[in-house]
């Protein structure tokens, strides 16, 4: 491996599983990097989990300290896409010393005692999600959302719907706890994708914008970035520039 290559941990946002950043990993494992994209708990090829537990953020979390601890990763670019970005947020105040870049791909940059609905499914309009995950998730999962509605290209929709699978609606209510600590990371980046439109995330993007010390990136395509544009994105991902001597400015 050159002296150049890095690590790579890529997660996924709900209903996706490791699977939707595997155009990504080739790419970058082409270049001679290690990339790791795992399958969260629940979702995916894990879906069946949800039937012997109940499954919230707390345990995304610890897999992904687990697969650092595992594998011995140090000096890490983390990525969460979507909901994911609740799940790098977790593990960055847990390990910040591990993580050299810390990576929002059309992400929620949580604040803390917040959970993912609050940022996407606010007030009220949580009553019908409410009703469809007993009507219809048996009071466990949330079912995914069409291709279409992320604005997934043409070509891709199907292959998508039939990948994606309901996400455990824990994950989703379970507010996440954190401090400072991601403050000590040297990197911040946010990856926007600027034809999804989906308030909620715009409103992270803006908000990235005026964080002194972050880098941010615009991708024409929707909000599944990694599908949509693996090219930009693998190229966003390995020409991070080497992290400044200051860490980011803190998140409000």
């Amino acid at each position: 491996m050159s002296q150049s290559s890095r690590a790579f941990v890529l997660i996924p946002g709900a209903s996706h599983g490791g699977w939707c950043y595997g155009r990504v990993a080739e790419r970058l494992r082409g270049q001679g990097h290690r990339v790791f994209t795992p399958t969260l708990a629940g979702v995916g090829e894990r879906f069946a989990e949800n039937r012997s537990r109940r499954v919230g953020l707390t345990d995304h979390v610890r897999e992904v300290i687990a697969l650092f601890e595992r594998e011995s990763l140090d000096d890490v670019v983390l990525c969460g896409h979507s909901y994911g970005g609740m799940v790098i947020a977790g593990v960055a105040d847990a390990i910040p010393d591990r993580i050299a870049n810390l990576v929002f791909l059309d992400a929620v940059v949580p604040e803390s005692g917040k959970c993912m609905s609050d940022y996407t499914f606010p007030g009220l309009k949580r009553l019908p999600i409410l009703a469809a995950v007993w009507l219809l998730g048996r009071g466990r999962t949330l079912v995914a959302p069409p291709a279409k509605f992320f604005n997934v290209n043409l070509a891709d929709r199907a292959m998508v719907d039939a990948k994606m699978t309901p996400h455990p609606f824990g994950s989703l209510q379970e507010k996440i706890r954190i401090g400072s600590s991601a403050d000590r990371i040297p990197g911040h980046t946010y990856i926007f994708a600027t034809d999804w439109g989906f308030a909620p995330i715009v409103a992270q993007y803006e908000q990235a914008k005026a964080r002194p010390g972050w880098a941010v990136f615009e991708v024409a395509c929707g909000h599944d970035i990694m599908i949509d544009a693996p090219d930009r994105l693998a190229e966003i991902l390995a020409g991070l520039a080497p992290p400044p001597t200051q860490p980011a400015s803190p998140r409000p």
